[in-house]
């Protein structure tokens, strides 16, 4: 992405200003350009990295991948592989910050919706009100004035040029800003960066060149960070997502940390179909990247207990029906580990045993539960949970690890391989996601439901609950924090 500057006295390539700027620059290669012969104040263009906008912290948390692709090549004009989601409802999209995504993004408001654009600066106009967007004589006047705190608003091309953006109510005006705001961590679509608005707009013609009406089939992988937990709800996404293209879904040969035979033993996952090759596939490398879209957002994964082999099933459902036969039970997840250690913030930010007690305590007593379910990979919060609530605190037996044992490594899967060298590792990666899924069938059995954050887990249980439970809470500390 170009950032867009006031012209600075260093010695850079000179460009022409012109419809093509942006692509010219992209194909070019540079990083930086002084750009002359705009109508409305020359500028100059600075490059970043779509992956150098996300912190560190973030990043290194997806090890491996980018976050968000390149976009060194894109059509703003090929409305069918666009998707239009995020702004087709809008009566309004402010941007506060100038950028080429920004007038790209406008451009596209302009052309396929009926939404106005309003920004703070009047060099958007060298974009926004290019070519087709004919402007009024007295928006000229203001903008040839300099007097950038004054308004303008030609109706012809609903570009509005203001310090203040109008009040409208949640769900009409899309904010596009600077910064890392993503969407999905903050769990709002209303307020997003603008690499993270057009990635979602953007995102099919990062995955293919081919035709719409050739694909048939989506190829997806994950990075091998992911649990089980992740790739079945990565996966189960990818159906809905692709599913309402009229795509059919497979997950890749060797696609994730777990091996292809151990998938299809305990779970209902596509192969890849014998008809399906390039030249009607799409082959997404990573579909955590497509989580980061709106249209992912809008389409969250439908998993239930269907994709269990049913021999998996039952016997879960034997065990099931011996921990939980005659008791209430709260059933309760807790992440903590990986999440702590890598400092998750947003929707995925946990609330600690001390955040959860005074609940727990209060749907206890009011509703009569004799049991704790209690879910959790973290030995710490095993211990905590023990001594807040004793003997009604039961646990599945599984290896549980300790913040403190994260000392070279951040995330539990580089973890767990560390601890597993030499040994029978693929054995006891089995192990580890059999007692996994057991404990989310049991919560997702139980009466109740609390959980620390949002998480893959928490997505499992609520897809293998049906209907409502009698209580459900999902902690939001990251979000009611900020």
């Amino acid at each position: 992405m170009f950032r867009i500057l006031d012209q600075q006295d260093i010695v850079a390539k000179t460009i022409p200003h012109g419809q093509n700027v942006f692509h010219e620059a992209l194909e070019d290669g540079g990083t930086y350009y002084h750009v002359t012969g705009a109508p409305y104040g020359d500028y100059d263009i600075a490059y970043i990295k779509n992956n150098d906008t996300v912190p560190e912290n973030y990043r290194k948390n997806k090890p491996g991948i980018d976050i968000y692709p390149s976009y060194l090549h894109y059509d703003e004009y090929d409305e069918k592989t666009m998707d239009l989601s995020l702004i087709k409802s809008r009566r309004a999209v402010f941007f506060e910050t100038i950028d080429e995504y920004a007038a790209v993004l406008a451009g596209v408001v302009l052309r396929y919706t009926e939404a106005a654009v309003y920004f703070r600066s009047p060099i958007i106009c060298n974009f926004a009100a290019m070519r087709e967007f004919r402007r009024s004589e007295a928006a000229r006047s203001i903008i040839d004035s300099g007097d950038a705190a004054g308004v303008f608003y030609d109706r012809e091309d609903r570009v509005i040029i203001t310090e203040h953006f109008p009040e409208m109510p949640k769900g009409e005006a899309l904010f596009v800003t600077d910064g890392f705001l993503t969407g999905i961590l903050e769990q709002d679509f209303d307020r997003v960066s603008s690499v993270a608005a057009f990635h979602s707009l953007f995102f099919l013609q990062a995955l293919t060149d081919l035709p719409p009406e050739n694909i048939r089939f989506a190829e997806v992988g994950v990075t091998k960070s992911v649990g089980i937990g992740g790739l079945l709800s990565y996966y189960g996404s990818a159906c809905r997502m692709f599913g309402a293209y009229g795509w059919k879904t497979y997950l890749r040969e060797g696609a994730s940390r777990y091996p292809d035979g151990m998938l299809r033993r305990y779970f209902d996952i596509s192969a890849k179909p014998p008809e399906a090759n390039a030249e009607n596939t799409v082959f997404v490398e990573d579909i955590t990247t497509l989580s980061l879209t709106y249209f992912g957002f809008t389409h969250p994964s439908e998993t239930d207990e269907g994709i269990l082999a049913p021999a998996f099933r039952a016997e879960m459902d034997e065990y099931a029906d011996a921990v939980l036969g005659g008791h209430r039970v709260l059933g309760v997840l807790i992440r903590g580990t990986d999440y702590i250690v890598s400092n998750m913030g947003g929707a995925r930010q946990m609330a600690t045993v001390g955040d959860m007690a005074p609940l727990i305590r209060e749907w206890m007593r009011e509703d009569g539960y004799d049991r704790i379910f209690l879910a959790t990979e973290d030995l710490d919060v095993l211990d905590a949970m023990r001594e807040e609530f004793g003997e009604s605190v039961i646990a599945i037996s599984q290896i549980r690890h300790r913040v403190s044992d994260f000392v070279n490594v951040r995330l539990l899967s580089d973890l767990e391989a560390e601890e597993n060298k030499g040994m029978n590792a693929e054995e006891l990666l089995e192990d580890n996601t059999v007692n996994y899924f057991y404990a989310l069938y049991i919560l997702s059995r139980c009466d109740s439901f609390m959980a620390s954050g949002a998480c893959h887990g928490t997505t499992v249980v609520r897809a293998f609950h049906h209907g409502p439970f009698r209580r459900e809470f999902i902690f939001r500390v990251g979000l009611d924090r900020s």
